[in-house]
């Protein structure tokens, strides 16, 4: 009975230590869940926000090719169309035009042309005589702001 009862004293302290063993694997388990718990709701958070992002960035792009569609149809040639018709534009052209006109008419076609083949300035001309630099660097300042951007 001795030996009975040592065997159980023995059975009983290893299952007190199995007992303890579970104990603290089923808290790991549950810690190591909780913790996966808390993983999975901060990457859904995450993801929650991500996709608000996107629809936002969806939205701000589907925007942005409304807008670049209406000024390529629309806000470019007006812009255009207000340049052409302008009077300042329209007033230096015809400056340039009479420039060339009477500078062609003044010594004749040819001297010009011969000017040109030898690569020389032909001071006879008119537009030498009038400085035409000084004359196209004052247009330039004149017409500075003026833009062209490529579409």
């Amino acid at each position: 009975m001795q030996s009975q009862g040592d065997t159980i004293v023995t059975l009983s302290g290893e299952n007190k230590k199995i007992s303890e063993e579970a104990e603290q694997a089923r808290v790991a388990a549950e810690k190591r869940e909780e913790e996966y718990l808390q993983r999975i709701a901060r990457l859904e958070e995450f993801g929650e926000k991500k996709f608000v992002e996107c629809k936002a960035a969806e939205l701000l792009t589907e925007e942005i090719s409304v807008d670049c569609k209406w000024l390529l149809s629309r806000a470019v040639p007006l812009i255009a169309e207000h340049i052409v018709k302008s009077h300042e534009l329209a007033h230096y052209m015809f400056e340039l035009g009479q420039a060339a006109y009477n500078s062609g008419r003044k010594e004749g076609y040819n001297e010009g042309r011969a000017a040109a083949a030898s690569n020389e300035k032909d001071y006879h001309f008119e537009l030498f005589k009038e400085d035409s630099s000084g004359k196209y660097a004052a247009k330039h300042r004149e017409y500075e702001f003026v833009e062209f951007g490529v579409v």
